[in-house]
């Protein structure tokens, strides 16, 4: 009986071995599956998979806490917790495997993660504290992730010849994109040209590459960026959903700029992508706005809004098909009848200068106002705003104004004099409209400016 006893105890040993080992795989499952997601832009997906990783293994190491696999469930535990925002929780299984643990690979990835929480609180010196050992591994991917947590290090402590010192250090794909971001800001249009191109023949991951895209827009221009999504398009099996979420955001630079014809040719490049999915409905969505951007009377942009009507009778749903119906409400509001009165009108014109975003179709209506309410307390301010919206007729628009409106505030701004009876009269349009009225201290100003009708319709896009 004795002589069986250390065969059964050897057995259990194997068994409790054997289980551990089978929740780290568990947990590794996971966070593999959460890396693949997390590549395919599901950021979504991939979190609830980071925080059932984190969960796994943590399961792991309190059910074998003397196991030889547990300083790998903390260390994975950690990166896990990490990636989901919970650096305050994932502190402390990370110190525990870093002041504690005897492998060094485990180590030097809970430093690496330690070095990230640092980052995100804004700790730039922890944050190196932490590197100084990944700076030195032997690893070959450890050390060129440390070299990019370095370089964003040196990036938040102002170091910018640094931080590009570093990041050329670094393979991570990351690494180069915030070195392209950097070279951007700092005006070298050629140099980033140049490391996107590198770049694009890289693992695809879409969030990297909205950010990078989104950014190079800014600093050298939508151009730049558009020939950039063309290469990254042209050289990577990019999902369908993934490659019109990045037309659509390139459309809508375009669109941003008022360059409607770019605009529409990348929502149609979208649309033809991924018909059958949100980004696809998206996609018919902005090409009516598109239209309704260029719709220069009211008979076209009726038009428009029939096109639209058939848009959501073919049934978008979700947050497209609420953009959608506000939409509709829109352009309902510019298409009022002549008989609706003048602030209706007035509205009506700035909707469709503010949020449809045509100009002439905005100087039009504008002029409406003059035509049917010429006594009409928005009658000069009209003509002010139509004659910058049609620059072809904006020299007999302030002739007209100044002859049929002589004392009126708005031509008296408009040549650039004072008139303490500015403020009251926008304070009275302000009203009509149903706006907040200006401040006392403001209502009593006696130096105005020449007046420019401010934003007041909802933007383009929804926030």
């Amino acid at each position: 009986m004795s002589g069986r006893l250390p065969q059964f105890v050897l057995a259990l040993a194997a068994a409790g071995a054997c289980a551990s080992s089978n929740a780290m795989w568990s947990a590794r499952q996971v966070a593999n599956e959460a890396r693949a997601l997390e590549a395919e832009g599901r950021a979504s997906d991939a979190a609830a998979a980071w925080a059932r990783a984190a969960v796994k293994a943590e399961s792991a190491a309190a059910r074998h806490p003397g196991g030889p696999l547990v300083d790998e469930a903390l260390t994975l535990q950690g990166e896990a917790l990490a990636r989901i925002g919970s650096c305050d929780v994932a502190e402390a299984p990370l110190r525990r495997v870093l002041e504690g643990g005897s492998d060094g690979t485990l180590r030097e990835r809970a430093a690496l993660v330690l070095a990230q929480c640092a980052l995100d609180a804004g700790d730039p010196a922890a944050a190196e504290r932490a590197l100084v050992v990944p700076l030195e591994s032997r690893d070959r991917g450890r050390r060129s992730r440390a070299a990019y947590l370095a370089g964003r290090a040196a990036v938040v402590r102002g170091d910018v010849p640094a931080a590009l010192e570093r990041l050329a250090g670094s393979e991570d794909a990351a690494a180069g994109f915030t070195r392209a971001r950097l070279l951007a800001a700092a005006g070298r249009t050629g140099e980033v040209a140049a490391l996107l191109d590198t770049l694009t023949r890289r693992r695809f991951v879409e969030a990297e590459w909205a950010a990078a895209l989104d950014d190079v827009a800014r600093a050298s221009g939508p151009d730049v960026a558009a020939h950039t999504l063309d290469r990254l398009l042209a050289r990577q099996r990019v999902r369908d959903r993934a490659r019109a979420r990045l037309l659509l955001a390139d459309g809508n630079r375009r669109l941003a700029g008022g360059e409607l014809d770019a605009a529409q040719r990348r929502y149609a490049q979208a649309e033809r992508a991924a018909p059958d999915s949100v980004e696809g409905q998206r996609a018919r969505l902005l090409l009516v706005r598109v239209a309704a951007s260029r719709a220069e009377r009211p008979d076209e942009l009726a038009a428009v809004a029939r096109r639209l009507t058939g848009l959501l009778q073919s049934g978008p749903g979700g947050p497209v098909g609420t953009e959608a119906l506000a939409f509709q409400e829109t352009v309902q509001r510019v298409l009022v009848l002549d008989a609706s009165g003048d602030a209706a009108l007035f509205r009506a014109a700035e909707l469709a200068r503010d949020s449809l975003g045509s100009a002439p179709l905005a100087g039009r209506l504008f002029l409406r106002i003059v035509t049917l309410a010429p006594s009409s307390l928005f009658a000069p301010k009209a003509l002010v705003a139509a004659a910058g919206l049609l620059p072809e007729s904006h020299d007999s628009l302030v002739a007209l104004l100044s002859s049929r409106y002589p004392t009126s505030p708005y031509t008296l701004a408009v040549r650039g004099e004072a008139s303490p009876a500015y403020a009251a009269a926008e304070d009275s349009l302000a009203r009509a409209l149903g706006l907040e009225l200006r401040s006392p201290s403001l209502a009593v100003a006696a130096t105005v400016r020449p007046p420019v009708p401010g934003r007041r319709g909802p933007t383009l896009d929804a926030p």
